[in-house]
């Protein structure tokens, strides 16, 4: 399939309803493909594995060596993804208490989360909705045990998204590694495993922008401020806030590059931006036969010409294929082939 055609068929799968969505599942052998290829490019066990040890160091290190985690095959779920819960069989006061099971290593996040919160009382939040609440986890050696059969909890839809395009104008922008990590193992352990990783995109936009004739100075008039990253991004308004210092543009796409990294080893699919239309308003003038247009004011520039009023391409037209393939094509580049899930 085209990948420019795959981008719009992703975005429509991913719009369905939840309870639609289940019910299509095993039968539509293209969402099918879409999943099996996903689960291709997802990294080794041992490092999945090695990540959610990692997650558990940070979250509650006493119990570093009380809890046990392996991949599983989706086979042992009935072809689903799930988690499986078990009790370690061996010594309780001498290394693992509790094995932990999963198809992916979000699986085995949400796994030892469910087990902190049902068996151990605990509490997993962000700062503001009650932070992280650990005090009633009891010390190693003594851990609640499990029915014999132990605890088997099923995905009930493959994909659980999270974040919206405009969410990282709100706070993200001024985070750094150290929160970024804390939000990806919040994440895991919630069970998100479709995230938006839209980090240092205008980074990406100006290595393609320039292969098509748009200048440094073209792009300052076109990129928004880091506050108003969205905004820019969508079309609603240019230059406002701005403009991006190369220092900065920098600094997001390794940012960027240490978050994708961080989900891959969770056993992530990230959902990485794509082409919407949107350009400088220079492309008129480098592609004057281009079927572009001048959007109207979105009210919040007072119609200032300096920062309202941008410009759309057509898609009907082919230099929108152009670009939008350039600007995958140079992700990959980037940072390898690692979804195909993108979002605008």
């Amino acid at each position: 399939m085209h990948r420019i055609k795959l981008v719009l068929f992703v975005l429509l799968f991913v719009s369905l309803q939840t309870q639609s969505l289940s019910k299509q599942l095993h039968h539509d052998p293209i969402i099918d493909g879409v999943l099996n290829r996903l689960d291709s490019l997802r990294l080794t066990s041992s490092v999945q594995e090695s990540a959610v040890k990692g997650l558990l160091q940070r979250l509650i290190p006493t119990h570093f060596h009380s809890f046990e985690f392996r991949i599983i095959s989706k086979d042992v779920c009935g072809g689903s993804s799930c988690f499986v819960i078990e009790n370690y069989d061996g010594s309780r006061r001498i290394g693992p208490e509790i094995v932990i099971k999963g198809t992916t290593g979000v699986e085995i996040a949400s796994g030892l989360h469910w087990y902190l919160k049902y068996k151990c009382n605990a509490h997993v939040s962000w700062d503001k909705t009650g932070g992280i609440q650990i005090a009633s986890v009891p010390q190693p050696g003594h851990l609640p045990r499990l029915a014999s059969k132990g605890i088997l909890i099923r995905r009930p839809v493959p994909w659980t998204y999270y974040q919206n395009v405009v969410t990282s104008s709100y706070s993200y922008v001024w985070w750094g590694w150290e929160r970024w990590e804390r939000e990806i193992d919040w994440m895991a352990l919630q069970g998100i495993n479709l995230p938006l990783a839209f980090t240092g995109q205008e980074a990406i936009w100006q290595k393609v922008f320039k292969r098509f004739n748009i200048s440094k100075e073209d792009l300052d008039d076109y990129f928004g401020g880091p506050a108003f990253l969205a905004w820019a991004r969508m079309g609603n308004l240019h230059a406002w806030g701005g403009p991006l210092s190369e220092n900065w543009l920098g600094d997001q796409l390794l940012l960027q590059k240490q978050i994708l990294s961080r989900m891959l080893e969770l056993g992530m699919t990230p959902v990485l931006p794509s082409f919407s239309g949107n350009v400088p308003s220079a492309l008129r003038k480098i592609y004057p036969g281009a079927n572009i247009t001048r959007l109207d004011n979105w009210n919040t520039v007072d119609g200032d010409p300096r920062w309202c009023c941008t410009y759309l391409l057509n898609p009907s037209d082919p230099l929108f294929i152009d670009i939008g393939e350039a600007f995958i094509k140079q992700q990959i580049e980037e940072y390898g082939e690692i979804t195909n899930i993108y979002n605008w």
